[in-house]
């Protein structure tokens, strides 16, 4: 998972202990996006989270920390592995190029520098890091709801969880599911089935607020969202929210649906309230709460809570 850009554009880092030749690419870069400058390599690893930049220029000599150890911690992070480097260099001894190209450099343009040539590589490689970032985002995207897909929701429930654990944090799950869909699908055809699932989505990403928290299709009718650093009290609440919300849009339902409208039920739990869990019980959990809602008349929430070291479901009408 790639780090994410705040401000959406193109952002270059040009890193250099001499000002000069800061001025001096972003002179021959200027157009290309958004510019901004670290003079040690300390400063330009923290840049890195912080701005999520596209392309680094880096010099290779630098006191305190070289460019080589900066590219070697960006290339033992997962986030920052794949951020091209091109670095700046007076180097032209044999051996150089080969040494560059194994600290994970993408590429390399020697001093003096030739603004042609800064800008021209540039382009390149952030064209083809762009390139690649759209095809991750459509690989991570359900193609019918715009909503993260299920590989995205495995590698963000993981990461989650791992940092609520970390940091003895809360971690909530809601699994939400369209009540009797297949008779909605039997009955209108699959195509206003398809525009159901589409409006249910649009309807989770207009409650789901939080920049934290994710929303994903999980399969089918079936939905999950994750919310970081939250009790099982706020994740219930959002629940309610939504099964209000998918209640007010009125979606008339199969005439053979046990209510006219279309509602939904969810199964909820949270990580602070269970014992030996791991990210794929949590799902599990989640998904036993949902089934029980469904058992009982749907159109509810099953929370799971912990009593005496068992998991108990606990129904909460609506």
């Amino acid at each position: 998972m790639t780090l994410l850009n705040k401000f959406n554009l193109t952002t270059i880092l040009i890193v250099d202990d001499d000002p000069s030749i800061i001025m001096a690419i972003s002179k021959a870069l200027d157009g290309l996006g958004r510019i901004v400058f670290a003079i040690d390599g300390a400063s330009a690893l923290e840049l890195v989270v912080s701005e999520a930049p596209d392309i680094i220029l880096l010099d290779v000599e630098m006191p305190g920390m070289s460019g080589f150890e900066v590219c070697d911690a960006l290339q033992a992070k997962e986030q920052t592995a794949n951020i091209p480097i091109i670095f700046i260099t007076s180097h032209d001894e044999l051996g150089f190029e080969e040494s560059s190209f194994s600290h994970g450099a993408t590429d390399f343009i020697s001093k003096p520098l030739n603004h042609g040539v800064v800008a021209a590589r540039a382009k390149a490689h952030i064209a083809h890091k762009q390139a690649i970032d759209r095809l991750q985002s459509l690989s991570l995207t359900d193609s019918l709801t715009g909503l993260n897909n299920r590989r995205a929701l495995d590698e963000k429930l993981v990461s989650e969880w791992q940092h609520a654990k970390r940091n003895g944090q809360s971690l909530s799950l809601l699994m939400l599911d369209i009540d009797e869909f297949k008779k909605y699908n039997d009955h209108f055809g699959h195509l206003n089935g398809d525009n159901c699932i589409k409006n249910f989505a649009d309807v989770l990403s207009k409650s789901v607020r939080r920049p934290a928290d994710f929303a994903a299709r999980y399969g089918g009718e079936e939905f999950v969202i994750i919310l970081p650093d939250t009790e099982i009290t706020g994740a219930h609440l959002l629940g309610e929210n939504i099964v209000e919300n998918i209640i007010k849009q009125g979606i008339p339902h199969a005439p053979d649906a046990e209510r006219q409208i279309v509602t939904l039920s969810i199964g909820c739990c949270t990580f602070s309230s269970l014992t030996n869990t791991s990210p794929e019980s949590l799902l599990e959990i989640a998904d036993k709460a949902l089934y029980l809602a469904k058992q009982q008349g749907r159109c509810c929430i099953y929370i799971a809570e912990e009593s005496n070291a068992e998991i108990v479901v606990i129904k909460t009408s609506l």
